[in-house]
């Protein structure tokens, strides 16, 4: 049986995840971006103890004025008493928007309202957004959304979904570009969906280094339920006080929106010849399996309405590809078990149980997807398909035995982990190793040849990261043009469908030989 493997399962023998990156505390910057206005409020009583100095252009108010004020003073009493409620009882997980009507001197200026109630203060963002230009009306977005819903319930795989994804919130949106990144084990990512205007590069079906989305950014997602820069070209802005006053401390600011982005990734959009981005996460069991990534050419602020509607496509997506994947692994399992009940059905058939596992119409390498097997029991090496010769099998055994591996074993980079492999790569880049009593060096061994894959990367991955050198400043790479490299000593990947059929056979082999022996 041939399963095939998706390019994104292969391993990448080297780590392209920067430790360096990954540890910058892109959560306390203390600054945000300037489309906004953010509060910092006392929880107890609701006054504002830290503002960001940009509130008197959408306000109206000098930040020496508003500090230290209660926000009731600013709301209407109706308004204040949502406000209240949300707080004591909004779930943080959920951001709601809500409006808001600020009243200055007389005035009203109405805002789009998002509210974080943290542990010691809360914190409000406010958006000025009366730009009905880009409103939608809720039926618009609803009948663009039943419909966007309706053809991703039809796709057939994985990557029709990413597809269809781009193209239709390209359509919604105006983005310039949008793409579908998937993440591998290591956290590199392949774009496994394109929509774009013909005059942009061209990205599908590239992967991109794992420092280009490192851990600290990879965290955040699941406090944000997107990430948007609507220029790139603006000027932070600081919060007053520097520091909380309430804490002490630089102010929390993972759940906001408006939370200003580290200048290496400013130059990393304009080596990608963007303004603008928005990029939404696609968690699965709370793992952030990809992204969706939206570029523009021009500024661009997309309104409050089409933000969320982005949030809510994100989420169906998420749901959708959760679903493609329960029935794959669904479908695997069935045609899994059905060659196990074959091949208990031989073991218990003929004389010797190495004989059932390795001949017959049904065998070990129909089960495990291998392109050869050895049997190690009682002295005796049995083998079928291709495998090393029986001294580097038993050398093999030696290896496994030292590295005390009384549990299956797997690796699809098994040159990379023992040095002697590389002599027979072809036949043996992939190791599976069941023992059935290790101490005395009894194992059932399946191998998976070496599988050269082309790997083409946006940019050399190499290069991901110039340091300066004060070994502190970074720059980001200033190439994406097609970097290819080949991926060598390693197999394919073993599924964990695979290793569920590995450990029920190792349970069925272990009992067949207890009721022979006993």
């Amino acid at each position: 049986m041939e399963i095939k493997q998706a390019p994104i399962s292969f391993t990448i023998e080297k780590n392209y995840d920067s430790e360096f990156c990954g540890s910058i505390p892109l959560h306390l910057v203390n600054l945000i971006q300037p489309h906004g206005v953010l509060l910092t409020l006392d929880k107890a009583d609701l006054r504002m103890v830290q503002v960001s100095e940009n509130v008197e252009q959408l306000l109206g108010i000098p930040a020496e004025e508003i500090l230290d004020q209660p926000i009731s003073s600013y709301l209407p009493q109706p308004q204040f008493e949502e406000l209240k409620a949300k707080i004591q009882g909004q779930n943080t997980q959920v951001k709601i928007p809500f409006s808001v009507t600020f009243l200055v001197n007389g005035q009203e200026a109405t805002f789009t309202a998002l509210v974080h109630p943290k542990e010691d203060y809360v914190l409000i963002e406010l958006e000025d957004n009366q730009d009905t230009s880009q409103k939608d009306s809720f039926l618009g977005l609803y009948q663009q959304i039943k419909y966007f819903t309706s053809l991703v319930k039809q796709a057939s795989s994985t990557k029709e979904i990413a597809q269809i994804t781009v193209q239709e919130i390209k359509k919604l949106t105006g983005f310039d570009r949008v793409l579908a990144y998937q993440f591998d084990p290591q956290w590199n990512g392949i774009v496994i969906g394109q929509a774009k205007e013909e005059d942009m590069d061209d990205y599908m079906d590239l992967r991109f280094p794992a420092s280009d989305v490192p851990k600290q950014s990879r965290d955040l997602y699941f406090s944000n339920p997107y990430r948007l820069i609507p220029t790139r070209s603006y000027t932070p802005v600081k919060l007053r006080p520097l520091i909380n006053p309430l804490t002490q401390r630089f102010t929390d600011l993972s759940d906001c929106n408006l939370r200003s982005v580290a200048t290496v990734h400013l130059e990393y959009l304009a080596n990608l010849q963007i303004m603008a981005s928005m990029s939404l996460p696609l968690i699965i069991e709370d793992k952030l399996w990809g992204l969706i990534s939206c570029h523009h050419k021009t500024p661009m602020n997309p309104s409050y309405e089409l933000r969320s509607a982005l949030e809510l496509l994100s989420g169906i997506v998420s749901g959708q590809l959760a679903a493609k994947e329960r029935e794959q692994t669904i479908h695997l399992r069935a045609q899994l078990r059905g060659i196990h009940a074959q091949l208990l059905e031989q073991l218990y058939t003929t004389p010797n149980f190495t004989e059932g596992l390795l001949t017959g119409p049904t065998n070990l390498l129909h089960l495990l997807n291998l392109s050869g097997a050895a049997v190690l029991f009682e002295g005796g090496v049995l083998t079928s398909g291709e495998t090393p010769t029986g001294q580097d099998i038993k050398e093999l055994v030696y290896w496994l035995r030292r590295n005390k591996t009384e549990k299956i074993f797997t690796t699809d980079t098994l040159p990379q982990l023992y040095m002697r492999a590389r002599d027979y790569k072809e036949v043996a880049s992939g190791l599976i190793a069941l023992p059935i009593n290790a101490e005395q060096g009894e194992y059932i061994l399946g191998f998976r040849p070496e599988v050269l894959q082309t790997v083409s990367w946006g940019g050399n991955p190499n290069q991901a990261i110039q340091m300066e050198t004060d070994g502190k400043t970074y720059h980001p790479r200033n190439s994406f043009d097609i970097y290819q490299e080949t991926v060598k000593q390693t197999s394919l990947p073993w599924l964990e469908e695979e290793l569920e059929a590995a450990e029920a056979l190792k349970s069925a082999v272990l009992e067949k030989i207890i009721k022979e022996r006993y």
